[in-house]
């Protein structure tokens, strides 16, 4: 379960990170980065314990090596875990880890484009039954806040449809 560090601050959120390619350097880098804005924002620190890669001999420069395992399922599983980011990339691979972390009862971010597409509805089953959350609007729309307004405030609403430019390269060059 998550920490405590006193009485007056929120539990300490627990982090697998799945991937540790581009996309997964830069977000460990973020969160270092801004770690006390997010405790501020969240009220308590944000800790990532362990970030699973498929080669553990790469070298991972500023990255202690008694955080990389090469065990997403171990890892996703664990009880400090809270929180799964998964930026592994592919679909098969982050499937079975995604569906893994989401039945333990973990909430999961995602920006796996090819995932969300293949897979949404069977993720998006798996969180609501666990309980857990599934945040994936860093695979769409350019992480434009589209997804999450739909599903949460808009949910007794009937939306028949959505338009605009949901591509990133698309706004980029507009």
């Amino acid at each position: 379960m998550a920490d405590q560090a006193d009485n007056n601050a929120a539990p300490t959120v627990g982090v697998a990170l799945l991937g540790m390619g581009t996309v997964g350097t830069e977000v460990l880098r973020i969160l270092e980065d801004n770690a006390a804005d997010f405790t501020a924002r969240t009220g308590g620190p944000i800790e990532v314990r362990c970030i699973a890669v498929s080669d553990l001999s790469k070298p991972r420069p500023g990255v202690p090596s008694e955080l990389l395992t090469d065990d997403a399922f171990g890892l996703v599983g664990r009880d400090d875990i809270d929180l799964v980011i998964e930026v592994i990339g592919g679909i098969d691979y982050p499937r079975t880890v995604v569906l893994a972390a989401l039945r333990a009862g973990k909430s999961v971010v995602t920006a796996n484009k090819a995932l969300v597409a293949a897979h949404a509805d069977e993720l998006s089953e798996a969180a609501d039954s666990s309980g857990a959350d599934l945040f994936f609007e860093a695979a769409v729309a350019a992480a434009i806040p589209v997804v999450g307004p739909l599903r949460r405030s808009l949910a007794g609403d009937k939306v028949n449809q959505v338009m605009g430019i949901v591509n990133g390269t698309t706004n980029f060059i507009l």
